[in-house]
Formats: C-alpha cells, sequence, structure tokens
C-alpha cells in the first residue's frame, strides 16, 4: 500500500513539471514570435503594423471564453426576455405575412410542421393578409375551414386585425394582438371570447354581423349573437329575439337573459325604455337586471330620472337599485339621499337596501402576501379596531363561536372575505401571526372580534 501511495504522488510530481516546463516552453515560443515585427498591407497604404509580446499569462493560457451562463445571461432579465419574444413574434408574423403573398397554399402547409409557439405568430402573418384583402365572411370562411390549432390561431389573428386600433403607436398594437393571440377559450368557448373582444372595440358593423353569421349554428351561439346584435345600428330587440325560432327551449331562456345582461352593460337607459313598453316579451328578472345596470353604470343619470317612473312596482326597484348603487360608493352617501325621498315608504325601500348592500365583517382592509391574509389597514367602524390586533399581522385562522375553525392560509381573498364576513354582532376569534420587534421573531396572538356594518365614507369608495 506504502509503494503504491509514493508511485501515486511521484506521478503527480512529473505530471506538475512537465506542465511548468510546457507553459514555460509556450511562453518562450509566443514572445519570440510576439517580439517581431509582422507587416500588414494595409488597402491603399502599405504601412506596417507591429504586434506587441503578449504578456506571459496570455503565453502560457487561451484567452478566456464567456462561459453559457455569461452569454444567456440576458435570458434572466424580464424585459430582454420580453424584447426576444417580442422580435421572434414580429419575425415569424413578417415571414407568414411575406409568405401568404406568394403562395398561400403552401404557407398553410408549412405552418403545420412548425412548433405552436412559432404557428402562432406565422398563422398571425398569414391571416393578417387574408384580412386586408378579404372581407370579413371571406376571411372567416377561409379560418373556419382550417383544422385544429391553426383554426384556433387564425380566428384570433383575424379578431386581432379587426378590433386592434390602427391608430395607436406600433408597439402598442403589437401588445394588444400578443393579448388577443393569447386568449383562452373562456366559459363559453373561444368563439364567443372572441366575440367579447369585437364588442369591446369599435368595429365596423359589417365585422361584428359576419362573425354572428359565421356561428348561427355554433353550440355558444346564445352567447355571441347577445353580445353583439345590441351595437348594430339598425338593433332590434323584437327582430333579434325572433332570430331564436328554430332553436332549443333552453337556447331561448338562456338568449333571452344574456341578451338583456349584455343589452343593460351596453345601454341600460335604452334598454328600459324598450322594456317599459314589452314587459311580457323580456324575462321575470329583467326589470332589476336592467335597473341594477343602470344605477351601477350612472347612478346620478338614473335618480334624474327617477320621476318618470309611474308605475308603482318599477319604482320601487329603482329606489332599491339606486340605494344599493350608492352604498356600494360611501354609506354616509347612500343615507343622504335616501333620506331626501319624501315618502317615508320608500325611504323604508332604500334604508333596507343600504343595509342590504353595507359590507359587515370585522373591519379588516386586507391584502394577501405570502400566501397569508395581511391586515394593511383596520376601519374606524369596524369591530376590529378595538382589539389588541394591529396592521402588519398576519391571519391564519378564523373561528365562528361553537364551529370549526378555517384555515386561511393560501386560501384566495374571496374566500378569505367569505369566512371573515358575517351577521352583525356575531363573534369570530382570529389567530395572527406578528413579527416580535425586539427579536425577529414570529408570535401568535389571537382576539375576539364582533362583526358589525362597516360604515363606508365617499372618499374610500376603492
Amino acid at each position: 500500500m506504502r509503494s503504491i501511495s509514493i508511485q501515486s504522488r511521484l506521478r503527480v510530481i512529473g505530471l506538475t513539471i512537465l506542465t511548468i516546463a510546457l507553459g514555460f516552453g509556450l511562453y518562450y515560443l509566443g514572445y519570440q514570435q510576439g517580439a517581431k515585427k509582422v507587416e500588414i498591407a494595409s488597402e491603399g497604404t502599405g504601412s506596417p503594423s507591429t504586434i506587441a509580446p503578449p504578456k506571459p499569462e496570455e503565453a502560457i493560457s487561451p484567452k478566456p471564453q464567456p462561459s453559457v451562463s455569461d452569454q444567456n445571461d440576458s435570458l434572466f432579465n424580464p424585459r430582454e426576455r420580453s424584447n426576444r419574444v417580442s422580435e421572434m413574434a414580429s419575425d415569424f408574423r413578417n415571414i407568414g405575412y411575406e409568405e401568404a403573398k406568394s403562395d398561400f397554399d403552401a404557407a398553410l402547409s408549412k405552418a403545420e410542421s412548425m412548433s405552436p409557439r412559432e404557428q402562432i405568430f406565422y398563422v398571425a402573418g398569414l391571416f393578417k393578409f387574408i384580412a386586408e384583402n378579404s372581407s370579413p365572411r371571406d376571411a372567416l370562411t377561409i379560418a373556419i375551414a382550417q383544422a385544429g390549432t391553426t383554426r384556433k390561431f387564425a380566428l384570433k389573428a383575424l379578431v386581432g386585425e379587426w378590433a386592434v386600433d390602427q391608430s395607436l403607436p406600433e408597439s402598442e398594437q403589437e401588445g394588444r394582438l400578443r393579448r388577443v393571440l393569447g386568449l383562452s377559450e373562456g366559459r363559453y368557448g373561444l368563439e364567443a371570447e372572441l366575440a367579447s373582444v369585437l364588442a369591446r372595440s369599435s368595429t365596423d358593423p359589417a365585422t361584428d354581423s359576419a362573425w354572428m353569421e359565421a356561428f348561427s349554428s355554433h353550440p355558444s351561439r346564445t352567447e355571441i349573437v347577445a353580445r353583439l346584435s345590441p351595437l348594430m345600428p339598425d338593433f332590434d330587440p323584437t327582430k333579434t329575439l325572433a332570430m331564436a325560432e328554430g332553436w332549443t327551449d333552453w337556447e331561448k331562456s338562456r338568449f333571452a337573459d344574456s341578451l338583456v345582461n349584455n343589452w343593460s352593460n351596453q345601454d341600460p337607459k335604452s334598454a328600459w325604455d324598450w322594456y317599459s313598453e314589452n314587459p311580457d316579451t323580456l324575462p321575470a328578472n329583467a326589470a332589476d337586471q336592467i335597473l341594477n345596470s343602470w344605477a351601477q353604470k350612472d347612478s346620478d343619470a338614473m335618480i334624474q330620472s327617477l320621476d318618470t317612473f309611474t308605475d308603482p312596482e318599477d319604482r320601487r326597484l329603482a329606489i332599491e337599485a339606486i340605494s344599493a348603487s350608492l352604498a356600494a360608493q360611501g354609506t354616509d352617501q347612500a343615507l343622504d339621499w335616501v333620506e331626501s325621498l319624501a315618502d317615508i315608504e320608500e325611504r323604508d325601500t332604500g334604508m333596507q337596501a343600504v343595509y342590504q348592500n353595507t359590507p359587515k365583517g370585522i373591519g379588516a382592509v386586507l391584502k394577501l402576501e405570502s400566501g397569508f391574509p395581511k391586515i394593511s389597514d383596520i376601519m374606524p367602524t369596524g369591530g376590529l379596531a378595538s382589539t389588541d390586533l394591529r396592521a402588519g399581522d398576519l391571519i391564519v385562522q378564523a373561528q365562528d363561536s361553537g364551529k370549526d375553525p378555517h384555515n386561511l392560509y393560501g386560501r384566495n381573498m374571496q374566500d378569505i372575505v367569505g369566512l371573515l364576513r358575517g351577521t352583525p354582532g356575531s363573534e369570530v376569534e382570529i389567530r395572527v401571526l406578528r413579527e416580535n420587534q425586539a427579536t425577529g421573531q414570529l408570535e401568535e396572538h389571537s382576539a375576539i372580534v364582533e362583526r358589525d356594518l362597516l360604515i363606508l365614507e365617499s372618499s374610500d369608495r376603492n
């Protein structure tokens, strides 16, 4: 064992001597070559150039090459990565556009062999060309005839071209187009989701009409027609509802509900005027839906129109809608308006609506931080203000009296708020984590909080 150890050490020493000798030899050779004057014939001058002798460390070791991580540093920079994606998207879109001009069918075949990431932008270029050189109806016919992902990308690309405002700066146009290309199918399918994009844009009515026609037999036609038809210049609710003739009973009911919802969101005053004259044409809940949309969209205009509500039931619904909308903006503002009503029954109606729409809870303003609901502020009118809990505490658990505890860590905000809110007067135990400023360690604290009405001031509307 000893002899083997000595042999190994000798081999190491021998290799070390050999390395030193080789390094010295390379240094000497490099120095001799570097010391010579090398004449380089410059174009048109013939003047000599001298290469300086290399430094010793350059002679015995090659110049270091940038590592892979150095070369790819920019990939870890979000802005650089975003710029590269934008450049790639633009390149493939431009290539697709140019190749569509020369041979559209061949370009389509080429798209089928691409990766999805390349294909989406390449197909966007193909259908940019189609959108510019075809009517909306013809463009949709071509897009719908495609299969698989090509069909999806083609429909997105067309809507992107039609919906994006061409007067915007080019970079902003590019960003909006990429958002359309990245749309998911949504709850009602891609065709309905893209119909919503068209509805939110100032597209040509011929485009909206072509979209409704192209998908007149689609399973989501109730949503597609309901979203686009109120935008048509010649929109006639009676004729639009008649479009559902031949549809199933479920589709007719769904279509009427969706049409009321979309129309009241876009133009609630017109929707109400038409409904007032045709109360038996729309669903039973149409009045509530339209008036609530109107109050949320423009409560001031609705207040000014209140005297036009001559039917007692319609007027009651209008007062409820206005009171609820104002309560969401500020409790004091809502109460001021309700108290201005002359009729005592109408005041009672308004008060009930304000009460029902005023938040009821512990009085914490929350935000999510590292999975915890963090108390960012405490409302002076809430029950939390009278406890030792404070802003900055991380809520970990809520337990109603006599019920099982609910862990709040990792939940979404909607679930958290639902567990913390409750009937005024009910109690909930809140457990929190808090950092000890002296030790830096987390400590647990708890308090029993009585829920109450959370009176919102108009200045606290966000």
